[in-house]
């Protein structure tokens, strides 16, 4: 369940105004038909592809790659180009290994500029969810099986799994820097399993604004120079300590100290100076989370418990990424391959945030001027599958106005019920993976 506690918004109140949803789509249209953004998007092998007039242009593989490729290859490009051409009959276009070689041209990091492109005219012009003025982020890692092969095999290793340690599979780690209210990724990360989640979450920290932003980590992350980092660069952060490595934590849960500052001192020598505050967690549980937000009477202690919970809305996001957006759904066997799915569905997300913004604050308005005994939220699914099934219609053929009517339509319709305290065990099997030899029909 999606979490909101807004105090506020950018600019002060919430305004319907503003054509920050035209403007993105216009941006990302504009962008994958410039001529230098194709350039700098050619891989080493392809430097003079997308320069011809294909059947495959190079807005039209980027289209596929965000929409996934979830069937089999041919069928999926059959079906693309029937939409695209308005044909009655899914008849073959061009065969899947023009596709093939088309998309060993294409560098992954088109879909990390096109996220980039999405999300600046949101932050620049739209009235986004803010807490008391801040931005708040959270980082968090996860793990992706990746299809079996010498190509991936020489990107991401091999890691031994089974109970003997004798099943040896390719695994990726993965971490996002997101939005927890306004559910947009800001930055992403992959890299080989035994890279760890604090080594990632380094490489988030250019795309963090000092002034504006706050950080909320889980029990992964804490660590002195960890800390001491985001110290010196004025970072601010929540971290939740793990009970049986920080005695102060340890010592507060026992003594029920609700607030105190402490001092450690880091292996080069320096000092970090924390702020450490007892929190309730929603299994009535006790919780220990270190920050420098030392303001007292700006950030109260008994903040600190709802402002924590918040960062719950990356997990979710998490579930939305993997079992909606079909992570370990691969299309393809290289690590480019690998590579250039994920970071397509980066995109596809932010743009569904981004897209579906206004219907969920139009939601809360409403809710907010009637009596109804539960709170309602937009199926965050059914926006995530528009984008889908329908970037055809908004980047090619620039449907843009008729589009955004009809997402407005379909979220306004089917809304869902908020279950407050409505909890489910997770569960620990992990799925085996979709199979890349079987696909569906």
């Amino acid at each position: 369940m999606v979490i909101f506690l807004v105090k506020d918004y950018k600019g002060g109140i919430y305004s319907d105004n503003s054509p920050f949803r035209e403007k993105t789509i216009n941006e990302i249209i504009k962008t994958i038909q410039d001529d230098q953004f194709v350039s700098q998007c050619r891989t080493e092998c392809g430097r003079k592809g997308f320069s011809r007039n294909r059947k495959l242009t190079f807005a039209h593989l980027i289209v596929l790659l965000v929409q996934g490729l979830t069937r089999s290859l041919q069928r999926e490009l059959n079906s693309f180009y029937q939409k695209l051409q308005n044909e009655d009959f899914s008849i073959q276009y061009i065969v899947k290994s023009s596709f093939t070689k088309a998309r060993a041209k294409l560098k992954h990091t088109a879909f990390v500029e096109l996220n980039k492109v999405c999300l600046k005219p949101f932050y620049d012009e739209a009235p986004y969810r803010t807490w008391h003025g801040y931005r708040l982020l959270a980082v968090d890692g996860s793990t992706a099986m990746l299809p079996n092969s010498k190509d991936i095999q020489a990107e991401f290793g091999l890691t031994s799994f089974g109970p003997y340690a004798d099943s040896p599979r390719s695994v990726a780690r993965c971490s996002v820097l997101y939005d927890v209210l306004n559910l947009t990724v800001l930055d992403a990360q992959l890299d080989q399993y035994k890279v760890s989640e604090r080594q990632l979450a380094y490489q988030h920290l250019p795309s963090v604004n000092a002034e504006t932003d706050i950080i909320l980590f889980d029990r992964g992350y804490p660590g002195v120079g960890f800390m001491h980092k985001l110290q010196q660069t004025n970072i601010k952060f929540i971290i939740r300590l793990r009970e049986n490595w920080w005695l102060e934590a340890r010592k507060m849960i026992t003594e029920g100290i609700d607030d105190q500052e402490v001092t450690y001192a880091t292996k080069n020598g320096k000092e970090l100076k924390c702020r450490l505050v007892l929190v309730d967690l929603s299994n009535g549980q006790k919780a220990v989370v270190a920050t420098n937000l030392f303001d007292k009477e700006k950030f109260p202690a008994d903040i600190f418990q709802d402002l924590y919970h918040l960062r719950w809305n990356i997990e979710e996001g998490y579930k939305l990424f993997k079992t909606r957006a079909n992570l370990e759904a691969f299309s393809g066997k290289t690590a480019l391959s690998v590579r250039q799915d994920f970071f397509a569905k980066v995109f596809m997300m932010s743009l569904a945030a981004v897209l579906s913004f206004p219907i969920e604050e139009r939601i809360r308005k409403e809710q907010s001027q009637t009596k109804h005994k539960n709170k309602q939220k937009i199926n965050r699914t059914n926006a995530l599958a528009f984008i889908k099934y329908n970037m055809i219609e908004l980047i090619l053929k620039q449907k843009i106005r008729k589009g955004l009517s009809a997402l407005d339509k379909i979220l306004s319709k089917t809304k869902e019920i908020v279950r407050p305290g409505r909890t489910n065990p997770r569960k620990k099997i992990k799925k085996k993976p979709p199979s890349s030899n079987y696909k569906h029909l």
